[in-house]
């Protein structure tokens, strides 16, 4: 599986596609985690090495400012993707370390100038950070979803990276402070966003597609999936797409296991995970009848260490119990993580 000897490997955009292809060979989807902060990176890593899964590990613009002590995006991106990628080196399952949702409006002060200061550091031999990178322009008139799509392919590739996008439609619920009632995507809108691949010479094996089919972000609004969506979108468009299906949480077993019956190959899950986290630390920090624990039981309630660790032990339950019911629990090849600097052994 790797592009190294033995069992030591390194996650370029070509290993990412080849697991992309396993899944949707396999009939079953990948978690997609995303993190903010130490604990639930380790969570993240722990849930799908428990699983024996492969997965997604990802970050956010809202989780990138928090890491950042001046609140820039671009420098807490790289910082948290460090923290990240030398996490991954501890686990044996394939990680994918990704950006999440870029929407439009950050693209010009996020994403592009990632690109860019990503480049430098490949340039100057610094291990790379991220796998692959997602834009969201369904807010976009769809040509000019297109457009931007068509500027940021060549900068993702530039640092072997994997391009997410979104076609048309709307997602409901909120997703970074942007709220929206769901719209369905189109296979005519799709079309658009595939011939900007097509017209790069890649095929649909190297690029993730989000459609929204009825999709919503968080659990405060119930979504009404139509999974069989996708299948008709793969039809009338004649391209096998790899799809990620947005907006997980909250979602039925049966709904979830029938989109990846019609060609989901990375499910975001977000919502769930923070709950579980958040539980797991009320859970430690409640006593047995209901009430907030007195500072005065002891400093082992209020050390985060202690604190912390609960909530990590509730979020990695919860990661490696969606890996199960993506069908990705047993599927990993055991790796060993190699600095992409190292030599090939011939």
């Amino acid at each position: 599986m790797s592009e190294t000897t033995g069992n030591t490997f390194t996650m370029t955009a070509t290993e990412v596609k080849h697991l992309l292809d396993e899944a949707h060979n396999g009939g079953y989807a990948y978690p997609a985690i995303n993190i903010s902060n130490l604990d639930t990176a380790i969570a993240a890593m722990e849930g799908l090495e428990q699983a024996h899964s492969a997965g997604f590990v990802q970050v956010s613009i809202g989780g990138a400012k928090q890491a950042s002590p001046k609140g820039d995006p671009v420098e807490g991106s790289i910082i948290i993707g460090r923290m990240m990628r030398d996490l991954r080196k501890s686990h044996h399952v394939p990680i994918i370390l990704h950006t999440d949702h870029c929407h439009a409006d950050y693209v010009d002060t996020w994403l592009k100038p990632l690109l860019v200061e990503l480049k430098k550091l490949k340039d100057a031999g610094e291990e790379k950070i991220f796998d692959s990178f997602m834009f969201d322009g369904s807010h976009d008139e769809i040509h000019d979803n297109a457009a931007t799509i068509k500027e940021l392919l060549p900068m993702v590739q530039a640092v072997d990276g994997v391009l997410e996008v979104e076609a048309g439609g709307k997602w409901g619920g909120m997703e970074d402070g942007v709220a929206d009632q769901a719209v369905y995507s189109t296979p005519e809108d799709v079309a658009v966003i595939q011939k900007v691949f097509t017209d790069a010479g890649l095929d649909e094996d190297d690029y993730l597609l989000a459609v929204a089919f009825g999709n919503a972000h968080g659990t405060a609004v119930i979504p009404h999936l139509k999974p069989e969506l996708l299948s008709e979108i793969a039809e009338k468009t004649g391209v096998r797409n790899m799809y990620v299906f947005h907006g997980g949480s909250g979602s039925s077993e049966e709904d979830v296991r029938a989109a990846v019956k019609d060609g989901v190959v990375k499910m975001n899950v977000d919502t769930d995970t923070q709950y579980e986290f958040t539980n797991g630390i009320d859970a430690f920090l409640v006593a047995a009848d209901g009430k907030q624990r007195s500072h005065r039981e002891g400093k082992k309630f209020f050390d985060p260490r202690k604190w912390n660790a609960a909530g990590r032990k509730a979020m990695t339950a919860k990661v490696a119990q969606v890996a199960q019911l993506l069908g990705s629990a047993g599927h990993a090849t055991e790796v060993t993580y190699k600095s992409v600097l190292d030599p090939v052994v011939a």
